[in-house]
This record gives C-alpha cells, structure tokens and sequence, in this order.
C-alpha cells in the first residue's frame, strides 16, 4: 500500500496474514522489496529471490533474524528465453491457462481465501483488484 505501512498491512496483529507468511517471493528486485521480504516472512518462513537485484546492490539482512526466527531465503534464477517462449505458447492456446483459473475474487475477498483451505478440485484463485 502506498499510504501506509505494507508490513503492517501483510503481517501485523490485524492484516491479511498475522505473525508473517510462510514463503514470499520477492519478484521485483528491488532493494526495499528484498528487505521487507525477510520481514514479512514469518518464523520458519523462506523467502525466495527471485527478482534480479542489479549488481553491487547492497541489502541489510540482520543475522540474528535469519538464526533466531530460522528463515530460509534462497535465490532463484530464470533463463531470461524462457518468458518469451511461455507467452507464445499461451498466446496459440497450446497452453489452456483459463482452466487453472478455478475462480475470481476481490481483493477484499483475499484474506477469506487464504484463510480457508482450497474447495477439492480448485487449482488457483485469481484475485482480481477493483472487482465488486
């Protein structure tokens, strides 16, 4: 959220996920966006890096968060041929992605959604900002 404290929003006493998540994936590659990755992960969590953090960026990572609340935090790389090839596919239908689409919800509908188990036979829930 722009206008207030988006680990407050994520992992505070009253937001969507309360005490953190169990994996984020950081996807921006943003130096802000890889810190409050650690602090949204709960104890336990793993937090993966997957956005490219443009080279002789530093990040603060305390130690004592990585020991005492035991976070995991890997890195991942994608094959940057990858995108262009997923794309063509779904774009000549060869890859039918509307099926793994179970159903849309809201955003205010998000936190009902991930607190309760997936309904049998449900893949993905696709949260859609906006929709009423």
């Amino acid at each position: 959220p722009s206008d207030g404290d988006p680990i407050a929003a994520i992992a505070g006493p009253n937001s969507l996920a309360p005490g953190g998540v169990d994996v984020v994936l950081e996807c921006a590659g943003v130096r802000d966006t890889v810190e409050q990755s650690m602090r949204i992960a709960k104890a336990g969590g793993t937090v993966v890096i997957v956005g490219v953090v443009p080279q002789g960026v530093k990040v603060e990572i305390e130690p004592f968060d990585l020991l005492f609340r035991e976070l995991k935090v890997l890195g991942s790389f994608l094959n940057p041929f990858t995108h262009g090839r997923a794309a063509q596919l779904i774009a000549s239908g060869a890859i039918e992605i509307d099926r793994l689409i179970s159903r849309q919800v809201s955003l205010e509908e998000a936190p009902d959604v991930i607190a309760n188990p997936p309904a049998p036979g449900e893949v993905k829930v696709l949260v859609v900002p906006g929709r009423g």
